[in-house]
Parts: C-alpha cells; structure tokens; sequence
C-alpha cells in the first residue's frame, strides 16, 4: 500500500548568490556598481505521493541560480527593496513557484563611517 501525505509546501532555498550590479541613491555610486548577495527561497506545492527521483518534480536550482545571478548584474536601482521586489515577481514569472521569498544585500556601502551590511526581506505570492 502506498503512503499517502498531508499537503504543504515544499522550498528550495539558495543562499549566498552573489553578483556585481549597479545599486544605490547616489548615480555615482550606481555607475560604479557594487558587490550584492542574495538569498532566494521558492515554495512550491508538496506531492500527496512520494516524489519521484526526477527533476520535473523539483526545480532546476542551476537554473534559479543562473536567473538570479543575471538579474542582479542588470540591476539598475536605486533602492534596495526596489531591486528585491524586481527580482521577487521576476522569479514568480520565470518559474512555476507559489511563492518567493528575497533578501538582498549590499556587501559594501560607499559611504564613510558605515561598516554595516544592509539587507531587505520580503516575500511575494503568486495571485
């Protein structure tokens, strides 16, 4: 007899996806660029059944990686929950997830005195 399960979700998760993008107030510091690193998480259903051993079960997390990396590289924004938010509905469009949860960070700030590392959290469903 086959094991049935409750329904939920299921998340892949990748952390630490880092790129170069143009990122901040100032168009200075844009045209420079910066160092950013994202931590992406995508929900999606859980099977009632056992999941089969094949990627269509699953999502090709190269594939998110890659997707993340080239979105960032072409990040034009000025603010960080902007580029995080754009990333978010960017990654519902590209693949079949329920939900998706960003953080983005700058890894540098250039501006003196601040040593500190500012990240945004936000989470997007899919309607």
């Amino acid at each position: 007899m086959a094991a049935s399960f409750a329904v939920g979700e299921d998340w892949l998760r990748l952390r630490g996806i880092r790129a170069y993008g143009h990122l901040g107030v100032p168009a200075r510091e844009r045209a420079l660029g910066q160092r950013l690193e994202a931590d992406v998480e995508l929900a999606y259903p859980a099977l009632t059944r056992r999941r089969k051993d094949v990627l269509r079960d699953a999502f090709d997390y190269e594939a998110v990686n890659r997707y993340v990396r080239e979105r960032l590289s072409r990040t034009r924004r000025r603010l960080l929950e902007t580029a995080a938010e754009d990333l978010a509905i960017g990654l519902l469009r590209a693949f079949p997830a329920s939900r998706v949860r960003v953080r983005l960070r700058k890894l540098h700030v250039p501006v003196p005195d601040f040593d500190v590392i500012p990240e945004i959290e936000l989470e997007r469903v899919r309607s």
